[in-house]
């Protein structure tokens, strides 16, 4: 059984979805995606998933060239599989975030679910799950540029969410790599880190990007409608403003939902 599914999106991007929602419903999600963008020197592997199962032998069925791992953000559910890779890049300002080892206790006593034991590996015991931090070797700024050999993706920094999220961007295909700024689903700017004011800065400035044809966040669906962007911006700035309707509050963890019909933002209280 493979726990990522894989599913070619264009000419030589595929995204590897893992169940992430069955292991930790509380996010309101129902996969975590990576996503394998290759070129003619080299593929980079958009986020790492959660670290269960072999990623690296399921990229080798797709491709045999070197592989980088471009981390969007931090969090564990995106940098679970860097102890697979030996080039591995995020933004500099959250080098200090990554480096200790997450927390995933809870996480591993969701897992013993039966729900989740079915979707799990055979091989795969939650009891000794963890997330190995392996260095970075490549520390991301705004505007850098990840050279493939034939193709390129743009590093855009997109605070909100976290402190150093970053988005990638292939003007050539029109692809822009989202990961956790712009889900067609719930989008959190109320984690320890998050900043409210930056997430609306961040999605004017995705809004603001010409030629987006496709739209590949870091959970759910991929969206093919670029006004997306513009539907999100609007939002962010309207729950900012006050003139957003909400949907429902969580006093313990002092956040609240704001609702959009198709997609929802969680901001602190």
């Amino acid at each position: 059984m493979t726990f990522q599914i894989t599913a070619k999106i264009a000419e030589n991007i595929f995204r590897l979805a893992e169940p992430l929602g069955v292991l930790a419903p509380q996010f309101g999600v129902t996969t975590v995606n990576m996503y394998l963008v290759i070129g003619t020197e080299r593929a980079a592997l958009i986020d790492s998933g959660m670290g269960i199962g072999d990623v690296r032998e399921e990229i080798r069925k797709i491709t045999p060239l070197p592989v980088i791992a471009l981390n969007t953000h931090y969090h564990w559910d995106h940098t679970g599989a860097n102890a697979q890779y030996d080039d591995i890049a995020l933004n500099e300002i959250e080098l200090d975030l990554y480096a200790p080892e997450p927390d995933i206790s809870a996480y591993r006593t969701l897992m013993q679910k039966p729900d989740a034991r079915a979707i799990l590996p055979p091989d795969f015991d939650p009891a000794t799950y963890r997330i190995a931090r392996q260095p970075i070797t490549r520390k991301l700024r705004d505007g850098d540029v990840i050279d493939l050999g034939a193709r390129s993706l743009r590093a855009i920094h997109t605070p909100g969410h976290s402190p150093g999220h970053t988005a990638f961007f292939e003007p050539a295909s029109g692809a822009l790599f989202t990961a956790d700024t712009a889900i067609r689903g719930p989008n959190y700017a109320c984690f320890p880190g998050s900043d409210p004011r930056a997430f609306a800065a961040s999605a004017r400035k995705l809004r603001e990007l010409r030629g987006v044809k496709t739209i590949l966040p870091g959970h759910d669906n991929v969206v093919t409608d670029a006004n997306f962007l513009r539907e999100l911006a609007g939002a962010a700035d309207a729950a900012l403003r006050g003139d957003a309707r909400v949907a429902q509050t969580n006093a313990l963890l002092k956040r609240q939902q704001f609702d959009f019909g198709a997609f929802s933002l969680w901001l602190p209280m």
